[in-house]
């Protein structure tokens, strides 16, 4: 099996550049909820430590359900990044628990030491080149280059700060350090996929749709329509009200997010196909709210839904 562990010391490149042939591309975008390794190093959070009852048994029972989650209900993704994981062990112990038996023989996380959870992936294709992106205070983004069907793309996996404690400031930040480095690819199709602790449709984060919420407090705009997508404005396909990934207070909001340059509506190479909120069965409680991991039973994945995006060749 080739696996492949990311770190800000240690960068991958691949020298090799090589053609999958592809009609169609899925790329899922999860926030695992939490996801600490079996060691207890005192950064766990309350609840997570051993004296909780998150044991060597738990966390790997934990690593066990998830990769027959993934392995069960995602398996026709081929890229599939992850939120709030810890360290690449946790990757690793996924594809050695049954992922890998699906061809997922790739794996990375962006650990720069610092963050306690970070971004990560697993994947079937064997990316051409890898980067991680750090700004001060925050957790870094990951990005990951592909050449699937002759053509590059970049897929740009991030978490912006949490909204506890407010965070808008952060968040900001985070949102103009994303648009700087989308802006700086252009001519390659593009991908930011991530939890964003931000819903682009109530217009009360660092971005919103436009025109309909324009303001100059936004870092960043998107918007519904491919077809509008420019400089600075980017395709979000779940900014026009199609539901939800995260609830709370009683409300639904799309925090978990795709955005796409320009280049998915440009009538050649990948386009955008769809999107969709994964919501099956076993995600969710008997209201249809997501399910978090609950230690002290075993049971529950995550307090945030899965999406994955469809990109179709012509």
């Amino acid at each position: 099996m080739r696996l492949m562990l990311l770190s800000l010391s240690l960068f991958l490149l691949f020298s090799c550049r090589f053609s999958t042939e592809k009609s169609f591309l899925k790329i899922t975008t999860y926030n695992a909820y939490a996801f600490f390794d079996s060691y207890e190093d005192g950064s766990e959070f309350d609840g997570f430590a051993h004296s909780d009852g998150y044991d060597g048994e738990a966390y790997y029972q934990r690593v066990r359900d998830f990769a027959i989650l993934l392995g069960r209900n995602f398996s026709s993704s081929d890229i599939i990044v992850l939120q709030e994981i810890e360290s690449a062990e946790v990757l690793s112990d996924i594809i050695d628990a049954g992922l890998g038996e699906k061809g997922y023989s790739y794996y990375g996380l962006a650990d720069d030491g610092v963050q306690t959870l970070s971004v990560g992936f697993v994947s079937r294709l064997q990316p051409t080149g890898v980067e991680i992106h750090s700004y001060p205070g925050c957790r870094p983004i990951l990005e990951i280059s592909f050449h699937v069907n002759d053509e590059t793309i970049k897929v740009f996996v991030l978490h912006f700060r949490s909204r506890i404690d407010g965070g808008e400031e952060e968040r900001y930040a985070q949102a103009e350090h994303l648009s700087l480095l989308l802006e700086r690819e252009k001519g390659t199709l593009c991908i930011a996929a991530g939890d964003f602790n931000s819903d682009p449709s109530t217009g009360d984060g660092p971005f919103s749709v436009f025109p309909d919420l324009y303001s100059e407090n936004n870092a960043f705009h998107v918007t519904s329509d491919p077809s509008k997508a420019g400089d600075e404005l980017y395709f979000a396909p779940l900014s026009g009200g199609n539901g939800g990934t995260y609830f709370y207070d009683g409300a639904w909001y799309c925090y978990d997010n795709v955005l796409l340059t320009e280049e998915c509506w440009d009538m050649r190479g990948w386009e955008f196909n769809s999107v969709e909120i994964e919501n099956e069965r076993i995600l969710v409680d008997m209201l249809g709210r997501p399910e978090p991991y609950d230690v002290s039973t075993g049971y529950g994945y995550s307090d945030h839904l899965p999406v994955t995006l469809t990109l179709l060749k012509l």
